[in-house]
């Protein structure tokens, strides 16, 4: 599984963004005491794939299929290590995005959302250390951030 992993990530120029993950809490909802704040309860990692063609096309979905599968094993794995966070692979299958640094090329996202266990809860150590083992498996892959 990770030669095929490996060859997409060369024949998509695969890589990575890190992304503050943040959500609206409010409090006493409702009443004319209300508040609203935001809080960063995590990080979302989108691992993106360019295509090769100037023109908007998806990839096939087997090369799609085939990195979600590897990319979910990842973050089982960490997942399984970091009990104490929430991790989870959010496909985008039938989304194409544009990459204004690419010269608009299609771009395909997979994010792995890595969050704290009560949603309404900051970020914290456990996060970042889930955050910090998901960056080596990608390097290790040869997937690089951006």
């Amino acid at each position: 599984m990770t030669e095929i992993l490996e060859a997409l990530v060369k024949k998509y120029r695969v890589f990575y963004e890190v992304w503050p993950y943040q959500v609206l809490i409010e409090e006493a909802h409702g009443s004319p005491a209300a508040t609203r704040h935001i809080i960063q309860a995590g990080f979302d990692v989108d691992v993106c794939g360019l295509s090769n063609k100037d023109e908007l096309e998806l990839p096939p979905p087997g090369d799609y299929a085939s990195g979600y599968a590897r990319l979910k094993e990842i973050a089982d794995t960490v997942a399984h290590r970091a009990s104490e966070c929430f991790i989870e692979v959010i496909t985008f299958p039938s989304n194409v995005f544009s990459e204004a640094r690419e010269n608009f090329r299609s771009e395909a996202v997979i994010r792995i959302r890595i969050s704290h266990c009560h949603g309404d809860q900051p970020a914290g150590l456990p996060e970042q250390h889930a955050l910090e083992e998901l960056e080596r498996r990608l390097q290790g892959l040869g997937i690089q951030r951006r």
